[in-house]
């Protein structure tokens, strides 16, 4: 109930920042295993492409986070 929704607000407010500062890797990161933490593949895997599209120098750091926490890459 109540813990969840705080959780939801939290990883929105990383979305949020991430939006305005999208060169953070280790925070697309904490992104998508919150999101995948909270059973949310699509948003997770979402989270994942938009990192690259910033980051497209650390696609291989960030397909290989992705993979570790399960988050489809493909």
């Amino acid at each position: 109930g109540q813990q969840q929704e705080m959780v939801l607000s939290m990883v929105e407010g990383l979305e949020a920042k991430l939006a305005k500062n999208p060169a953070n890797v280790d925070g697309w990161i904490m992104l998508m295993r919150s999101r995948m933490t909270l059973g949310e593949t699509a948003k997770a895997h979402a989270a994942f492409k938009k990192a690259v599209a910033a980051n497209p120098a650390t696609r291989q750091r960030l397909t290989s986070e992705a993979q570790i926490l399960g988050v489809p890459t493909g």
